[in-house]
């Protein structure tokens, strides 16, 4: 599983689930998150950022409709090829 560094601007008018997918998709793009890199679940992932399991599973979903991350029955969530 990759270890996810999220920082979250609880101030800001920006929705916490928008922030988070704005970083793993930074992640993404800057080659932090290679191709087939496995995603802890939305829980323990939410429990290290600090956010409610809705929270993360919308930021999740928000990139797996970009096309960046697929979500797979029983292997988890990974980083598109």
């Amino acid at each position: 599983m990759t270890r996810l560094f999220v920082d979250v601007d609880r101030s800001s008018p920006v929705p916490l689930y928008f922030q988070v997918a704005q970083q793993i998709e930074h992640a993404i793009n800057e080659g932090d998150l290679a191709p087939g890199d496995r995603l802890d679940n939305e829980i323990s992932l939410a429990e290290q950022i600090g956010l409610s399991r809705p929270t993360m599973r919308r930021a999740i979903q928000e990139l797996v409709d970009k096309g960046l991350l697929v979500r797979k029955r029983g292997v988890g969530t990974q980083v598109v090829h």
